[in-house]
C-alpha cells in the first residue's frame, strides 16, 4: 500500500513540471528576470511587463510594510513571461522536465487591504485570500503552436513574526489544452492532498516581502 502511494506520487511529480513552474504565478510580482540570452522582442516584452507590474508591487509592499489598513482592497492584474531556460534552470532547477518553450502568465491579484496590513505585524495570523485566477500561454518547444491553460488558487497563508510559515494554494477550476491541463491537474491534485509545493510557496512569499520589497523601499510611504 505504502509503495503504491509512493509510486503514484513519484509519477505525478514527474509530469508535474508545469504545475511546479506555475505556482510562481501566485507570486508573479516576485522574481526578477534571470540573466540569459533572449531575443530582443522577448526582452522588450519582459521589460514592458515588469514596468506594468511596478505599481501593483509598490501598493502591496507599502500596505504590508507600513500597515496601511485604510482604503479600498487591492486589485490589479499582473503579467509575466518566463523564458524556457529560466523555468528549466531557476524554477525547476533540474528536478523536473520542462517540455514547452516560453510561458506567459497573467494573474488577477485580489487582496483584502486590512488583512494584508496586519500580516507582517501580527504575532500569528492566518490570511485567507480571495480566489486568484491565473491564465497562461505556453509556447511549443521548437515550434509555433501555443497551449492555453487557466486555473484558480485560493491561498491560505499563516504568518508568524513577520514571515510566512505555512501556505496552501487550494487549486481549482483547471481548464485548457489537453496536454497542459493533464499536467496541471496532476500537480494540483497532489498539492491539494499532500502540499508538495508548500515549501516553495512560503519561500516565494517571504522573498517578495523581503528583498523584492526592498527594491522599491524608496517609493513606500508616499
Amino acid at each position: 500500500m505504502i509503495d503504491s502511494i509512493a509510486d503514484t506520487a513519484h509519477r505525478a511529480l514527474r509530469i508535474a513540471g508545469l504545475g511546479w513552474a506555475l505556482i510562481t504565478a501566485m507570486t508573479i510580482l516576485t522574481a526578477p528576470a534571470a540573466a540569459q540570452d533572449v531575443d530582443k522582442a522577448l526582452e522588450a516584452r519582459m521589460e514592458k511587463e515588469k514596468a506594468e507590474r511596478h505599481g501593483c508591487k509598490v501598493t502591496i509592499c507599502d500596505t504590508a510594510r507600513n500597515h496601511k489598513a485604510d482604503g479600498g482592497d487591492i486589485a490589479c492584474s499582473a503579467v509575466k513571461t518566463w523564458p524556457a531556460g529560466d523555468l528549466r534552470d531557476n524554477i525547476l532547477k533540474g528536478k523536473l522536465d520542462w517540455p514547452w518553450g516560453n510561458a506567459q502568465c497573467k494573474v488577477d491579484v485580489k487582496i483584502e487591504r486590512k488583512m494584508l496590513a496586519q500580516a507582517l505585524s501580527s504575532p500569528n495570523m492566518e490570511a485567507k485570500l480571495a480566489k486568484q485566477t491565473v491564465t497562461c500561454t505556453l509556447d511549443q518547444k521548437g515550434g509555433s503552436e501555443k497551449y492555453n491553460i487557466s486555473f484558480a488558487i485560493t491561498p491560505t497563508v499563516t504568518f508568524a513574526g513577520g514571515k510566512a510559515t505555512k501556505a496552501t494554494l487550494n487549486w481549482s477550476d483547471i481548464q485548457g489544452s489537453a496536454l497542459a491541463k493533464g499536467a496541471v491537474w496532476s500537480a494540483a491534485t497532489l498539492d491539494n492532498n499532500v502540499g508538495v509545493f508548500e515549501g516553495t510557496t512560503v519561500e516565494q512569499i517571504n522573498a517578495f516581502f523581503g528583498p523584492r520589497c526592498d527594491e522599491v523601499k524608496d517609493e513606500l510611504g508616499k
